[in-house]
């Protein structure tokens, strides 16, 4: 784990109910920014893409958040978000609502040639 790195699991759980489990996934350089690469949060059912992303970005320390996004909170163009197997673009994670257990990877892209 990185200096200044958090761990996953003192995120806190959402407290209104009825919350749903959504198992995270960080992937590449992003993996060793924190002590677990896979964990589970809870949120609200009705809870968004973007909730999640502005919560983990909160949560998980300034390396963090610089890594995935910019001063505006927009999402970097390097970075992929998906759900359930599916990509979300920066355009729908406001629109796109969490409604039951999912799985959301936060992945880099991986360029070179």
């Amino acid at each position: 784990m990185s200096e200044g790195s958090m761990d996953p699991k003192n995120i806190p759980k959402g407290k209104a109910q009825p919350a749903v489990t959504v198992r995270v996934k960080l992937s590449g350089f992003l993996s060793s920014m924190v002590s677990e690469s896979r964990f589970e949060v809870e949120v609200d059912a009705g809870s968004t893409v973007a909730d999640i992303i502005g919560m983990l970005t909160e949560r998980l320390g300034h390396a963090f958040r610089k890594a995935i996004v910019d001063r505006r909170g927009r999402l970097h163009g390097g970075i992929v978000v998906m759900l359930n197997q599916r990509t979300v673009l920066p355009r729908e994670m406001a629109k796109t609502v969490i409604n039951g257990e999912s799985d959301l990877t936060i992945l880099p892209l991986v360029g070179g040639g």
